[in-house]
């Protein structure tokens, strides 16, 4: 499932909207809604700053493609929350996510996505379908670390969006270990992680009742509302590396 979309300042035409955008749900757990600590996206931060434009390739599997979300997945909702926080800024938005894809598919598909798309910022959602279907971790820090080095070698920079905390999660220690891998070869190739393993499994111990909300009735995919924090996290980690 590819979806692209673009946000610019070419909202008007003879005075009439173009076209309305859809209205967004708001997260209901203020705690997921926050930035992730970051290392920099100086490339992407200094656009968004000076007001032009960016292209974000957002990559990974259902959670990107927006199972669950009812049509507004996190990463169709990252252009009108990044554009209502820098208006002057021009933001496209592509969105490439492949429902049950490991990591490595991602990979797989990367080379060709870069190319055609190029652009300033990827979004790496990735994981969880890692731990779920026993990739091992060696094998995923590897995908990982070589899937940094092509982006890099693009000329974009990466954004990791680790593992969700789910009921699946508790199953096992598999998407803590994913986590960890994300984590650990992001921090050596200084690339920031939106850590929402972390994030989701501090709801999940202190608000039960708000966790069972964002998590679907198969107990793996988001809500609706999952999608809506999820997207305020990633967009709130991304605009605080252009403060």
């Amino acid at each position: 499932m590819m979806i692209r979309s673009r946000l610019s300042q070419a909202v008007l035409l003879g005075g009439s909207l173009l076209a309305p955008l859809p209205a967004l749900a708001s997260c209901p757990v203020p705690s997921l809604a926050g930035a992730t600590t970051a290392a920099s996206l100086p490339q992407t931060a200094a656009r968004l700053k000076a007001g032009q434009s960016i292209r974000i390739l957002a990559i990974g599997s259902s959670t990107t493609a927006g199972v669950g979300s009812g049509g507004l997945g996190f990463a169709h909702r990252l252009g009108p929350i990044l554009k209502a926080r820098f208006p002057r800024a021009t933001i496209e938005v592509v969105v490439s996510g492949v429902s049950g894809e490991t990591a490595s598919g991602a990979a797989g598909r990367l080379a060709a996505e870069l190319s055609a798309h190029r652009p300033t910022l990827v979004v790496w959602q990735l994981g969880t379908n890692d731990a779920n279907f026993g990739v091992s971790e060696q094998s995923l820090r590897a995908t990982v670390a070589g899937g940094l080095r092509a982006i890099r070698a693009a000329g974009a920079e990466g954004l990791l969006v680790d593992p969700q905390y789910s009921r699946w999660a508790e199953r096992s220690n598999a998407t803590a270990t994913a986590a960890r891998v994300v984590a650990e070869e992001a921090g050596r190739q200084g690339v920031p992680v939106v850590r929402r393993y972390q994030a989701m499994q501090l709801v999940a111990a202190s608000n039960r009742p708000a966790f069972d909300g964002l998590i679907a009735w198969d107990g793996l995919h988001l809500t609706a509302s999952g999608h809506a924090c999820m997207a305020e996290q990633v967009a709130g980690t991304i605009a605080r590396t252009a403060r």
